[in-house]
This record gives structure tokens, C-alpha cells and sequence, in this order.
């Protein structure tokens, strides 16, 4: 099998159905299968989803899950179950603009097929909420149209199935979830590619990342503390005392001195190192070059 469509999903019955359709609106490899995890949905996801996949003329699997594994459990399982070369996962509430992408996932398979150092490809992610591209060409130029990121982006993205032999995520329930595999690729010498030229399109009901408003403050605290508690247990110690000043200025950044803020983002980083305890740390050298790379952002 040369492709795997991974789609995760919750109760979200029509974005799912035209996240899936702008996929069979682009030119695929003949070796494709599509593969849906539904997190316990309680609407028409079931119906519909199977409905679109048995009449689709490719490989499927779809299956419904008695509880929700969250964002990052969802794709690790959605990872096992996949026999793609190339795995890609797509967000439910996103589509690929195959208006202007017809050959979107045959450009990624080309990227992939002729750079083989290159371990995750993230595409351009158009959001309706922000009303502007998400990802930015920050990191080195790789060729025209191609440059390293330090991390690859959930919503959109294709992972070389060689490199990671099992579900790679983060399996909290949300947040962050890409930053530990996105740490070991280049840890072990490999990229994490991004390509502004593939776009999909980011459709969510409601903007969650408007860090103005007050309802939000929960999300941006959150990741804020996992980012930082992923680190502080990947990075040589070496690191921690400036990885604990630039978390402090964060928080400051967003909330001043709120000492609840602190203590809320304390429990949350806490929380993740017991839950979710990562043993592999990257080398010293690994995050001096992503400095040298990515700048002051790596920490």
C-alpha cells in the first residue's frame, strides 16, 4: 500500500463527510486506503462515513470506538491500523483545497519518494477562524518551495511509516501530541519538512485560539504547560533552567503575575510527566542545532 487517509473524528457528521470527499476530488495512487477512527461518536458518523467509504472504489477501515481516546490517542490507533508507505492525517473539520491542489497528494508522495532524510511533510493549513495561513516558513530552506519546521502540524500531515514502527503521538486527550515524534525525527538526524504549496483548508465551528477572549484562556494555559512539560522531560537537563524562564515569560506575556495561572499551568505540566512519562530524551547537540535552526522558540 503506497498511501493511508487517516481521519479522526467526534460528532462531527458533516465536516467528516467533506473532509473525506475533497480527498477523492484529487488524484490518487491506485494503492490507497482510507482509514477513519471515530471516537464514540453519538451522532450519524457511523452511517454516513461508511456509507461514502463502501462506494468509494478503495481500500477502507473504519472503526468505532467504545470511549474517546482523544486527539492523540485516536491517531496513534488510527497509526496501527494503517499498512500505508506514507501515512497522512487529516482533521475532521478540514479539507483539501483541491481547487488549486488537484495533484496534492501526488506532490507530497513525489516530496517523499525523492527525499528520503525527510520523515514528516506538513502542508499549509488555510484557517476560516483566523483568516490567514497557520504555518509559517521559519526554518532553513530545504529547496524552492521546501524548508525544515521544528514541528510538524496535526491537522495536516504525512509521516513516513518506515521511521516510526508503532503509534508515535503524544496519547494525551489534547495538545501538543505532535511535539515528542517531531523532537525524535530530528534527534535521529531526519526532517521535518514543510511545503506551503499543498493547502488544505481549516474549517472549525468556532475559534478556540483567540487568545483576547477570556473563554479560551483554559486552551492557551494548557498549551502553554504541555509544551513545556514535554520539553523539560525530552531536553538534557542541561537546558531546564532556561526552558523554566522562557515558560515564565510566556505565562507573563499572556496573564502578568496571576498566581493561579502558575499554579494551574504547574498542575497541568505535572500532571502530563506522571501520566504521560516520555523516556527518550533528544542529545545536547540535537537542541543546539534546532537553535541554530528555529532560533529562541525551541526552548
Amino acid at each position: 500500500m503506497k498511501l493511508s487517509i487517516c481521519v479522526i473524528t467526534m460528532n462531527r457528521v458533516m465536516q467528516v463527510e467533506e473532509a473525506l470527499k475533497s480527498c477523492f476530488q484529487c488524484d490518487l495512487p491506485k494503492e490507497t486506503e482510507f482509514v477513519v477512527i471515530d471516537n464514540a461518536s453519538t451522532d450519524k458518523t457511523e452511517e454516513v462515513v461508511k456509507g461514502i467509504l463502501e462506494n468509494c472504489g478503495y481500500t477502507y477501515y473504519y472503526e468505532k470506538l467504545p470511549e474517546n481516546l482523544g486527539v492523540g490517542g485516536g491517531r496513534n490507533y488510527a497509526y496501527e491500523k494503517a499498512s500505508g508507505e506514507y501515512v497522512y492525517m487529516l482533521d475532521d473539520d478540514a479539507v483539501i483545497d483541491c481547487e488549486n491542489n488537484p495533484d496534492f497528494f501526488m506532490r507530497a508522495i513525489e516530496i517523499l519518494d525523492n527525499h528520503s532524510l525527510i520523515v514528516t511533510l506538513t502542508t499549509q493549513i488555510y484557517d476560516t477562524a483566523w483568516k490567514k495561513n497557520r504555518c509559517e516558513s521559519r526554518g532553513p530552506k530545504l529547496k524552492d518551495g521546501l524548508y525544515k519546521c521544528q514541528m510538524f502540524c496535526g491537522g495536516s500531515h504525512f509521516m513516513r511509516s518506515t521511521f516510526f514502527v508503532e503509534g508515535p503521538y503524544l496519547s494525551n486527550k489534547y495538545g501538543y501530541e505532535e511535539l515528542p515524534p517531531s523532537l525524535r525525527v530530528i534527534n535521529r538526524g531526519k526532517i521535518n519538512a514543510f511545503c506551503p504549496q499543498l493547502r488544505v483548508i481549516h474549517k472549525p465551528a468556532i475559534n478556540k485560539w483567540d487568545w483576547g477572549k477570556e473563554e479560551n484562556h483554559g486552551l492557551l494555559i494548557e498549551t502553554i504547560a504541555l509544551s513545556y512539560a514535554i520539553k523539560r522531560m525530552m531536553y538534557p537537563r542541561i537546558f531546564s533552567l532556561i526552558l523554566n524562564i522562557a515558560h515564565k515569560k510566556r505565562i507573563k506575556k499572556y496573564f502578568g503575575n496571576i498566581e493561579s495561572v502558575k499554579d494551574k499551568a504547574r498542575l497541568i505540566a505535572e500532571n502530563l510527566k506522571k501520566d504521560y512519562p516520555i523516556k527518550e530524551k533528544v542529545s545536547f547537540f540535537t537542541v543546539i542545532r534546532m537553535f541554530f535552526d528555529f532560533g529562541i522558540s525551541v526552548f
